[in-house]
């Protein structure tokens, strides 16, 4: 599964948003801050299941583009296994 991230540098790295999910976290680098949104997100998604909660519907990516609040930054997708999920690599 794939999930939208959206990169903002800062004096102290670069700080990550899932628009998605409502999740912020940050890293000292991109790779960093990506992992640590990776980590976030199957966080997010384990508490959404063992809520028996669905989890919220992902917005096109041209609305978050159309967002003035993302105006600048970068976007770009994470690769997220869900639990005991195979990737083929």
């Amino acid at each position: 599964m794939h999930s939208l991230i959206v990169l903002e540098q800062t004096e102290a790295g670069f700080s990550v948003q899932v628009p998605d999910l409502a999740i912020v976290t940050h890293g000292k680098n991109i790779q960093e801050a990506k992992n640590y949104a990776i980590e976030a997100i199957k966080t997010n998604l384990d508490a959404y299941q063992e809520a028996g909660k669905e989890v919220p519907q992902k917005e096109s990516v041209l609305t978050h583009l159309e967002n003035p609040d993302f105006e600048g930054l970068l976007f770009t997708y994470v690769e997220v296994c869900k639990p005991n999920e195979i990737v083929a690599v």
